[in-house]
């Protein structure tokens, strides 16, 4: 079959036998395949707000409900949740074969997955493994000759044995010191030193060698780059390469106040004005370099390609690549259905699957690259605090009212295209329903929800726009006990 409308996705799927389980910790990022085909379903850890409208779309399976609140406390990805008893059996019950769409694949779960007989729709653990390794990163850059921001990695004991001094010297005054260790996205692992102060804090705190519970082997310490945080989203299919446009990261925005890491990541700007044409098609060259090189290698799918770009768009440094699901999705998917294009997940899937189609890469990617317009927003639980006030915070509709400088909940929505005007936003995956002892997550950054915009939450200056501004202090004032 040759896929060129939505219409067509249906069509293909309903010739596939068995089931479709999508398997996140929430079950928003997973909703998409959904809107094609009647056997999908979903397994998530966490209870959140918005699963009885997810469940109009779906049926969902929420391991945190069957456990009456108290889930496994080491359930904390898609391996140990589907090595759950109760999620095993309620597997069981499903029609054969069972296709399970994953954010990321472990190795654990390959064994599992192979003793039970499930269909992983992800590429091998050990080539993801590979792949997001920053050394890999580092020596692919070099041998496709792509631009590298100066610096390197080193054994862990470096940061003790070099001070500031020396690698202010060597790089410039401000440095950013990540942790390869750490397996986990969005700014864990990560540090913004500016100072001598800052760098000792860093060696105080890194003292043994662990952080986040992780054993540290290496450091990657590199000059910081003043610029604009982006990343492009590719998908690599048996019949070429398929590339969303060049998007705006968020890092770092005034609500993400307390946590220890930097660069931690809080959303997206998707905008037709945001990027010359020069700059567009310099980013898509180099994430097209990247995905043949790393095709090559066997990997299928959705990959997603991080970049720095200078303000004045002259100078685009690709600085990794997340061999899974990025944290665009499920919001870019979203806008391409709302643009009547078939989102890259379907891509991802038909990859994994033995089903003959077709594609024209070239007319598919030209849509991909018109211009889409919106914001989504990462909010997180306030740091060191257990028990929150959030339960007045419903999933759906919001509006604001000038006059009396308050949002009122309007009804139920989940989609960009529920939003009808700039005083509106969309609340998302979540909040999380809150057990009787108040916790909700161990980890300093754990989500609260996302909240979708339909316009560009920041300008090109980097500064917030007064409506996401009142809509953020109006959340979390309701967190705080606003009421």
């Amino acid at each position: 079959m040759f896929l060129r409308e939505l219409d067509h996705v249906r069509d293909l799927f309903e010739s596939v036998k068995g089931t479709f389980v999508g398997v996140g910790m929430t079950a928003f990022p997973r909703i998409i395949p959904s809107y094609f085909f009647d056997s999908y379903r979903i397994i998530t850890l966490r209870k959140t707000g918005d699963l009885p409208q997810l469940r109009k779309k779906t049926e969902i399976f929420c391991l945190e409900e069957e456990t009456d609140g108290s889930p496994p406390a080491n359930a904390r990805d898609s391996a140990r949740l589907l090595a759950h008893q109760f999620v095993k059996k309620h597997l069981d019950k499903l029609p054969n074969p069972k296709h399970l769409l994953l954010y990321q694949n472990y190795p654990d779960l390959e064994r599992l997955a192979k003793k039970e007989g499930w269909i992983l729709l992800a590429n091998p653990a050990d080539l993801r493994l590979r792949l997001r390794e920053r050394v890999f990163f580092q020596q692919m850059a070099a041998g496709l000759g792509l631009r590298q921001v100066p610096g390197g990695i080193w054994p862990i004991e470096v940061i003790r044995e070099r001070g500031y001094k020396e690698w202010a010297s060597m790089l410039g005054p401000e440095l950013v010191i990540q942790l390869p260790d750490i397996g986990q996205g969005g700014g864990r692992g990560t540090f913004f030193v500016r100072s001598a102060e800052a760098y000792d804090l860093i060696v105080e705190r890194l003292r043994g060698d662990i952080w986040r519970e992780v054993r540290l082997k290496s450091v990657s310490i590199r000059k910081f780059v003043e610029g604009i945080p982006a990343s492009v989203a590719i998908c690599i299919t048996r019949h070429g390469i398929l590339t969303s446009g060049l998007q705006e990261q968020l890092v770092d925005l005034s609500y993400c106040s307390g946590f220890l890491e930097d660069g931690i990541f809080c959303g997206h700007v998707w905008d037709e004005t945001r990027w010359s044409s020069v700059t567009q098609e310099d980013a898509l060259k180099q994430a097209n370099t990247i995905g043949e090189y790393v095709a090559s290698l066997g990997y299928r799918g959705i990959l997603g390609i991080d970049f720095i770009i200078d303000k004045r768009g002259r100078e685009i440094c690709p600085i990794e690549i997340n061999p899974r699901f990025t944290g665009a999705f499920p919001m870019l998917s979203l806008l391409h259905l709302q643009n009547g294009i078939i989102p890259l997940d379907i891509f991802h899937m038909l990859e994994f699957l033995d089903l003959p189609y077709q594609l024209d890469v070239e007319e598919l990617n030209k849509k991909y690259a018109r211009p889409i317009k919106g914001s989504h927003l990462l909010l997180f639980l306030p740091p060191g605090e257990q028990k929150t006030w959030f339960d007045r915070l419903l999933p759906g509709l919001y509006e604001y009212e000038p006059n009396e400088k308050v949002f009122f909940f309007r009804r139920d929505a989940m989609e960009y295209r529920d939003i009808q005007n700039e005083n509106q936003f969309v609340l998302v995956d979540g909040p999380p329903v809150i057990g009787g002892n108040g916790t909700v997550s161990t980890d300093p950054l754990g989500r609260l929800c996302h909240i979708l915009f339909s316009y560009p939450v920041v300008d090109k200056d980097g500064a917030m726009s007064p409506h996401t501004r009142v809509a953020l202090e109006w959340i979390y004032g309701i967190g705080h006990g606003d009421r």
